[in-house]
């Protein structure tokens, strides 16, 4: 891991960049602060030990805080491929990580699945949720290639879809039920949308991909029910090769 000096002052992550490291604070302190009603508050105040900035290490969205040093300070840096290092090395250096990351995702998933979000009849009609069959087929060359030229019958939920990665190397912080092989400039973020059923409702997620996800030509960001019998998903911009139908029978 790397170990990197700021001084009381320091801008260590802008809001709105696209750093994919996570940082643990070995002496000083920082503070953690963002825009609200377009007025600086400080969110929190972090100091030995702790952890912040650990979600780049598994969405691809622009940072959500800015995080200032409010004394010297010294914090040792994690990216992406020191995370999966360590952990074929030493995994027990992660555990602070790896807790942090569970608690973050945890409290995301409460948010995005929940009754207050979807509302009292997708909750409530419980009976309805096995007469629903969920199929993805590929509409162009590329998407149907990635489905072997098949249509697809999802019957696990949460169906998670990301990014394949580079072959042989270990990817811990990706979970994917299918992967699509992508190239640069990638369109796919390696954890970068799921679909789910929360009961009488299909449910699309973005999950903290950079580019998003495109659902019947609107981009999403969080998530979306969807109404209609047949879906089209863009995986990316609006020009990726990426297109998918997602059929509810």
């Amino acid at each position: 891991m790397e170990t990197k000096i700021f001084r009381k002052g320091d801008v260590i992550i802008e809001k709105g960049s696209h750093e994919t490291c996570a940082y643990v604070i070995e002496s000083g302190r920082v503070e953690v602060s963002g825009l609200v009603n377009n007025k600086k508050a400080i969110l929190a105040i972090l100091g030995e030990k702790k952890i912040f900035g650990e979600m780049g290490l598994v969405e691809d969205k622009p940072r959500s805080a800015t995080v200032t040093a409010i004394d010297d300070t010294k914090v040792a840096v994690i990216s992406r491929e020191n995370f999966n290092e360590l952990f074929e090395k030493n995994p027990k250096v992660l555990l602070p990580i790896i807790k942090s990351l569970f608690e973050r995702l945890r409290t995301a998933n409460k948010m995005l699945i929940s009754k207050d979000t979807l509302g009292e009849e997708a909750v409530e009609h419980k009976e309805l949720d096995q007469a629903k069959i969920v199929v993805l087929s590929g509409t162009n060359e590329t998407s149907r290639d990635a489905l072997d030229d098949c249509e697809m019958e999802i019957n696990k939920f949460p169906f998670k879809v990301g990014r394949l990665h580079e072959s042989g190397v270990v990817d811990v912080l990706s979970d994917n039920d299918l992967y699509l092989e992508d190239f640069p400039p990638f369109n796919v973020s390696r954890n970068h949308f799921s679909i789910d059923k929360v009961g009488a409702e299909v449910v699309i997620i973005d999950r903290g991909s950079k580019l998003g996800t495109i659902v019947n030509g609107k981009i999403i960001r969080e998530q979306l029910i969807l109404k209609k019998s047949i879906n089209e998903i863009t995986v990316g911009m609006h020009n990726s090769p990426f297109v998918f139908k997602l059929e509810i029978r």
